[in-house]
């Protein structure tokens, strides 16, 4: 499992849990979490509320939802 690998992943998932990401590279979740950490750290994973629309957090940490983020640079609009 290479982050960059997982970059790819979760970009073209747009949104997956962890377990979607240990079961696709095969590793344990927590391995999964380690890399996705990374990529937080860095601003480009978010953390996502549940699918379901709960905030009861009864699915436990394994199904907790990332989602890739681009940061978009903004645009500055001068006047002449």
């Amino acid at each position: 499992m290479m982050l960059g690998e997982i970059r790819h992943y979760l970009k073209k998932r747009d949104v997956a849990t962890l377990s979607d990401v240990a079961t696709r590279f095969d590793v344990s979740p927590e391995a999964a979490q380690l890399a996705v950490e990374y990529w937080m750290k860095q601003g480009k994973v978010k953390a996502v509320s549940a699918a379901c629309g709960s905030s009861c957090g009864g699915c436990g940490s394994a199904n907790e939802s990332y989602q890739w983020v681009d940061k978009m640079t903004p645009v500055t609009w001068y006047k002449s």
